[in-house]
């Protein structure tokens, strides 16, 4: 069937701008049901748009000749009942509502001079709720509004006041221009760290350096509204990640959560992505101060459906947990990922596909259970070609020999060799790698349990020395020196 643009809109329509939309299409109509009405009720209960079948339903009624017409009014209806079903649901819609009636009551108020205290009490009004919830757009637009208030006393005594009402427009206008600033450097941000977290290439570090860095110049964060504040907390977070300095990088990051109420149930959609954007640069900086609690936050504010929260929840605890060596926690974390894991894989890219399967793996292994870490283990190594996911496969050769150890796989021997090839052809068999394998090697040819738990900790000792000289932080070389330390 075709696809109809009023039917797709009806079915986007929630059960309460429905129910809403049955009322409101009664008002000011002499029938209990106008046509529209039946038109739309008849569509919302079809599964698919037949204009045939519509056509015999309404078959007599005289509208049906004008299908089209009907439609269209239908389709103005339902947006003029969405404006006034949603009109209240932000503060920002809310007052433009009420501006709205500005005009009428000054008009209504030149010709009856009783009218000036109602036209001043909806601007007092206005105002006060603006300046609240700094909505600076809406106090820059009052002005004229307020200046009529002098036309209509008709006097020329208050220089003062209309002073007065000019200065406020104007620091309005600056902390607005203000948020706007911030607004373009945060939306600049996101574009690039949405592609490149850590601003790592060059032509997102030149265009970062070009847009953004001189955004940041000369603010002062506390002369900022809120959002501006938010917006600048996330963008110089951003700007210190793109410098490395990952500790004040963190304090921004947290200054920016701090700028949200503690008790707020239902989070904006902003506040998610604020919140998300913490646990990212808290990982980076190795601070888990706010880590739990904010991860809380987003399990209340996340809904079943919700598979972009839940990766991010998800894939944070795995890390947190892995770091923290509690890895029971990890694999509780790891089962219900391996639950959603079709839907997770929909909507997430291949590399992230792989960083999963690389932490549910070392899970399953730290913590005892080495068939499920066999199967995450062999995802890896049968994974597909993924630009910029290939460390996870080396890795993971790394990795897959203290597994096999534990296993005692009596064909270890052929895996460090196949290990070695592989590596060494891709360019990956580097320093610490060449001592893992060999410390393998002799480890698998040792007599007695005594003989092991030396060459275990003549390799940590080994691989201790070549991280602190060049100041290492790999996962392969992490997991390897923790299975040492277990070991021996």
């Amino acid at each position: 069937m075709t696809q109809d643009k009023l039917f797709a809109l009806i079915k986007s329509m929630t059960p309460a701008e429905k129910a809403y939309f049955g009322k409101y299409s009664r008002l000011n109509s002499v029938r209990e049901k106008p046509d529209y009405l039946l038109l739309f009720e008849f569509m919302d209960d079809c599964e698919e748009y037949d204009e045939a079948a519509i056509i015999e339903h309404f078959a007599g009624e005289k509208f049906i000749n004008q299908l089209a017409r009907k439609k269209t009014q239908l389709k103005d209806k339902i947006m003029e009942s969405l404006s006034v079903y949603h009109a209240q649901r932000t503060t920002e819609s809310a007052l433009r509502l009420q501006m709205n009636l500005l005009p009428i009551l000054y008009q209504k108020a030149t010709k009856d001079k009783t009218l000036i205290r109602e036209y001043e009490s909806l601007l007092k009004t206005i105002r006060q709720k603006a300046e609240k919830d700094e909505r600076l757009s809406v106090l820059v637009d009052l002005f004229p509004w307020e200046r009529k208030t002098q036309i209509l006393q008709d006097t020329k005594k208050h220089d003062d006041k209309v002073i007065e009402v000019l200065k406020s427009r104007e620091s309005a206008q600056a902390m607005h221009d203000d948020e706007l600033k911030m607004e373009s450097a945060a939306i600049r941000t996101q574009l690039i760290i949405l592609k490149d977290p850590k601003i790592e290439k060059p032509e997102n570090r030149e265009k970062f350096e070009q847009t953004v860095v001189n955004l940041l110049q000369d603010v002062q964060p506390e002369q900022l509204s809120t959002k501006a504040k938010r917006d600048f907390y996330y963008t110089q977070s951003a700007y210190y990640s793109y410098l490395g300095e990952w500790d004040a990088a963190h304090t921004a990051a947290k200054r920016l959560i701090k700028t949200y109420p503690d008790d707020k149930i239902e989070i904006s959609k902003e506040h998610k992505v604020h919140l998300c954007r913490y646990l990212v640069v808290a990982d980076y900086a190795d601070n888990y101060e706010y880590y739990l609690a904010v991860i809380e936050t987003l399990k209340r504010a996340a809904s079943e459906k919700d598979m972009g929260i839940f990766n991010t929840i998800h894939f944070k605890m795995l890390i947190y947990y892995l770091n923290k060596k509690q890895f029971e926690d990890a694999i509780e974390v790891a089962e219900s990922v391996e639950n959603n894991w079709d839907e997770l894989c929909a909507m997430i890219p291949k590399r992230r596909q792989l960083a999963y399967c690389s932490n549910i793996m070392v899970a399953y292994w730290l913590g005892g259970e080495l068939k499920p870490a066999f199967y995450w283990l062999s995802k890896i190594l049968n994974f597909e070609n993924v630009p910029r996911g290939q460390r996870f496969v080396h890795n993971a050769r790394i990795i897959q020999l203290p597994i096999y150890y534990d296993y005692e796989d009596v064909n270890l021997d052929n895996r460090i060799e196949s290990t070695r090839k592989v590596l060494t052809k891709k360019g990956e068999l580097n320093e610490y790698r060449q001592i893992i394998l060999a410390g393998f090697r002799k480890l698998i040819r040792c007599a007695d349990k005594q003989e092991k738990e030396a060459c275990i900790a003549n390799l940590q000792h080994k691989l201790t020395e070549i991280k602190q000289a060049k100041n290492l932080n790999k996962a392969d070389l992490e997991c390897v020196l923790f299975w040492c330390g277990r070991n021996v």
